[in-house]
């Protein structure tokens, strides 16, 4: 017997719980893009016999006290009756304030008591719940996740001129978005304007970026000889964004060895005498010649203007 009543009152607490719990709602997770909208729902479904009072968003930032957001109250929705509108916290942070809507919906069934965040940022991230009470509580917990796209990757060279089998190390890095997004590099030889991935690049190394976006850093080691002189090589962003994205994040820098240096001309000394020019070079012969010409022709005339001039 008391088998049966203590099964009896288990299924009242359990099937009440459920009941409360059930009534209201919420996503387990509500994930955004950086910059943009997010909404996260609050569903109630009205109990027989029971009434809410007061709906509220919170946040619950690192463990600390529940911040409250904004919140509902029940005008108990007759014919001519519609809900309160939410009223907000006076002392939220204005920048979160200013970002921040409700969307309400109510019939005789329920409502929808949903958060929308604009211009997500990084602060935004964490832990919302929706609370009830009334004639039970409950409340039920959302995780705020924020997704971003990374940056452009950055090489920080345009050329790399190293000497004949020598190696050498590239570096790239990028603001790598949320989740953070892998960087690859790829060759495309002189010989080939296709570009294939280069395999077993070091471990990347993952540092803290001007907000809650990660900073990644790829490296790659290669040996530059005659044969892949030229190359080019590109870094690329590799992850779950769209083929759209993707497309224009890479950067790319040329490796090669020196020009070979060519030797210059030779120079050359001239030295005159009697009328004849010699050069140390192999065009005396012609300049001696050129020399004879010019001072033959001019000659001449100069004795002519001296006569006149002493006439």
């Amino acid at each position: 017997m008391r088998t049966v009543i203590a099964g009896f009152f288990s299924f009242i607490y359990f099937h009440e719980f459920l009941g409360v719990a059930g009534s209201l709602s919420t996503l387990d997770q509500a994930t955004g893009m950086m910059g943009e909208m997010v909404s996260m729902e609050c569903n109630y479904v009205n109990t027989p016999g029971k009434k809410w009072y007061v709906i509220q968003w919170k946040r619950r930032q690192n463990g600390t006290e529940p911040e409250t957001i904004v919140t509902l109250q029940n005008n108990f929705l007759t014919e001519d009756t519609k809900p309160l509108g939410a009223s907000w916290n006076s002392d939220l942070d204005p920048s979160f304030r200013n970002r921040a809507r409700t969307n309400i919906r109510q019939d005789e069934n329920g409502l929808k008591f949903n958060l929308e965040i604009y211009d997500l940022g990084c602060s935004d991230m964490g832990l919302y719940s929706c609370d009830m009470t009334g004639d039970n509580s409950a409340t039920s917990l959302t995780k705020l996740v924020m997704k971003a796209n990374p940056e452009k990757p950055v090489i920080h060279n345009d050329v790399v001129i190293v000497d004949e089998n020598s190696t050498c190390e590239l570096e790239c890095e990028v603001l790598a978005g949320l989740p953070p997004a892998n960087l690859t590099w790829l060759i495309s030889t002189p010989e080939s304007s296709k570009f294939e991935v280069i395999e077993n690049l070091p471990a990347k190394i993952v540092k803290k970026g001007s907000d809650c976006r990660p900073r990644v850093i790829q490296h790659v080691q290669l040996l530059v000889t005659k044969e892949n002189s030229g190359s080019i090589y590109r870094c690329q962003v590799e992850g779950t964004m769209s083929d759209v994205i993707k497309r224009d994040l890479y950067d790319e820098v040329q490796v090669k060895i020196p020009d070979p240096v060519l030797p210059s001309s030779p120079a050359y000394t001239f030295s005159c005498e009697d009328g004849d020019c010699l050069s140390d070079g192999p065009i005396q012969d012609d300049f001696k010649n050129n020399a004879n010409t010019v001072l033959t022709s001019w000659v001449p005339s100069l004795i002519f203007m001296l006569i006149c001039i002493f006439l």
